[in-house]
């Protein structure tokens, strides 16, 4: 098994580029190979218009499950979902190609339970990998042409329930739930002449689940009657999480409905990954309903990340995020462009992945715009959009530059529950 404890050279991957891929349907990111994946954005799609800033916002129609302190801002019952598009360009030095896909942003439910407290559940995508790559190399022992195959997939996603009470100016509010999960590592080799030389294949499946933790804080102050300041605080503890393995090991002459022979292979090996914790603050000033600016921190240890005992090609990263959010008449009643929501903000870090001292960057300006739609008395909604263009890692030292685009679109329901009649 020593194969998979060897860190493949990760310049091999940028020759891969030749492939085609289908735009929407399909998704190729060779940086998704490691750990557990490529880490999804979980914000709302209003904050990810502002750039992601989300920690200090306590948005009275929307469940922010990034900090569950937030909850004790909601008035009304809401209920989430989220799409978003990925349309990726990859780029090495020699070559560059466009892949993408749509997936599902998030699911959740928030409501007030009373004038103190709030309450929000929901599903929540937090990494994904997908790759399939192929080389051809010479190997010198045989003077002979190899093909070499390297695939994989999976997601981790965590299901969460959270409440939050408010103490005069200060919310404390805490997250639990399971995240689980199973990712996909494997490769082939196969030869091209005539030399009769068994071709292999391995193939790992790591399946993942275990319980996880969030506490937050919130402080919303008064300045004057027009302005209010919001200081946020969230903490995610660092988790071991149980995991399992599937490990096979497979020669064969022609193709993998004819094995010769198994040279190696686990099923059910028990062990634990090592998960980071993660820290944020955010601050945000506030014009009434009429404007907002803010901005947010993020840390996280990624360098403490294990799999089995075994550490990858991660760092601590890092992630300053600015952005704002602008309604022309909050009041107005004759027209809903003048009560339209438009959103711009920026963000910079340090990605988790770090190959030989090159750890790389990502940076993103994004834009969003919010409709209201006005169904009954009690009963509101608004469709969100963000736009995101940005790009991550670079094509120095034989790697890959993605340049993405990310389209989301949300949809937010409000009703207002627990109403009390006046009449039997």
């Amino acid at each position: 098994m020593q194969y998979w404890n060897n860190k493949n050279k990760f310049f091999t991957f940028s020759l891969l580029l030749s492939l085609q891929f289908s735009l929407h349907a399909q998704e190729n990111s060779p940086y998704s190979r490691y750990g557990i994946g490529n880490l999804r954005d979980i914000e709302n799609i209003a904050n990810r218009g502002m750039g992601g800033v989300s920690i200090a916002d306590d948005n009275m129609q929307i469940a922010n499950p990034i900090n569950p302190a937030t909850y004790t801002g909601l008035k009304l019952a809401s209920y989430q979902v989220g799409l978003v598009s990925h349309l990726v360009t990859l780029k090495s030095t020699q070559a560059s190609n466009k892949v993408g896909k749509t997936t599902l942003a998030y699911v959740n439910i928030g409501f007030p339970i009373s004038k103190k407290m709030g309450f929000s559940f929901g599903l929540l995508p937090i990494s994904s990998a997908r790759y399939n790559m192929k080389t051809t190399d010479t190997n010198t022992s045989v003077k002979s042409l190899v093909n070499n195959s390297y695939y994989g997939g999976g997601g981790v996603q965590k299901i969460y329930i959270g409440t939050a009470y408010r103490f005069n100016d200060i919310s404390i509010g805490f997250n639990t739930g399971y995240q689980f999960g199973n990712i996909t590592n494997s490769s082939e080799s196969s030869f091209t002449d005539s030399l009769n030389i068994l071709s292999n294949n391995i193939y790992g499946r790591t399946i993942i689940g275990g319980v996880f933790w969030q506490a937050g804080a919130l402080m919303n102050k008064e300045i004057n009657k027009s302005y209010r300041l919001k200081l946020g605080l969230t903490y995610t503890g660092a988790q071991k999480i149980n995991a399992k393995k599937e490990m096979y090991w497979e020669s064969y002459y022609s193709d993998l409905e004819n094995i010769i022979s198994k040279v190696d292979s686990s099923i059910g090996k028990k062990g634990k990954i090592n998960m980071p914790f993660n820290l944020g603050a955010g601050i945000m000033l506030a014009h009434g309903d009429n404007w907002q600016i803010g901005a947010d921190y993020l840390y996280s240890n990624w360098k403490s990340y294990t799999a089995f005992g075994v550490a990858d090609s991660m760092d601590n990263t890092w992630t300053f995020r600015i952005g704002g959010a602008y309604i022309p008449d909050p009041s107005s009643v004759n027209s809903y462009w003048k009560k339209m929501t438009f959103r711009l903000g920026f963000y910079t870090g340090k990605d988790i992945i770090n190959f030989n001292g090159n750890h790389l960057s990502k940076a993103a300006g994004t834009f969003g715009i919010g409709y209201p739609i006005r169904r009954t008395n009690n009963t509101i909604g608004q469709l969100n959009a963000a736009l995101e263009v940005g790009s991550r890692g670079t094509t120095d030292n034989g790697l890959l530059k993605e340049n993405y685009t990310h389209i989301a679109i949300g949809f937010t329901f409000n009703d207002k529950w627990f109403l009390k009649r006046r009449y039997d």
